[in-house]
């Protein structure tokens, strides 16, 4: 038998052949395991990831409040100090009398 270069090929037999179909499928079947494998381990990953992000949109949104409530604090703390300015120079000018 010879190949299209004209090589001289190894004459096979019709089992060497099967044989090696044979092997053939058993290796496919094994990546074909493999990728079954490999893709439900990304599915997971994936799933992972996704909860990962929504908690840190979770996140970003919490510290937006907070920065609100800070924002909100300076003034409110101006206010009470000088709401007890006011009762203290109140109470002083009432002891004064």
């Amino acid at each position: 038998m010879v190949d299209d270069y004209g090589n001289e090929l190894p004459a096979q037999t019709l089992q060497q052949i099967n044989q090696k179909f044979d092997n053939g499928s058993a290796r496919m079947a094994g990546i074909e395991r493999e990728l079954r494998t490999t893709r439900q381990e990304l599915h997971e990953l994936k799933q992972q990831l996704a909860d990962l992000l929504e908690f840190f949109e979770a996140m970003r949104g919490a510290f937006k409040v907070l920065n609100w409530l800070g924002k909100l604090a300076k003034p409110a703390a101006a206010i009470m100090g000088l709401g007890a300015s006011v009762m203290a120079a109140y109470a002083a000018w009432r002891g004064v009398r």
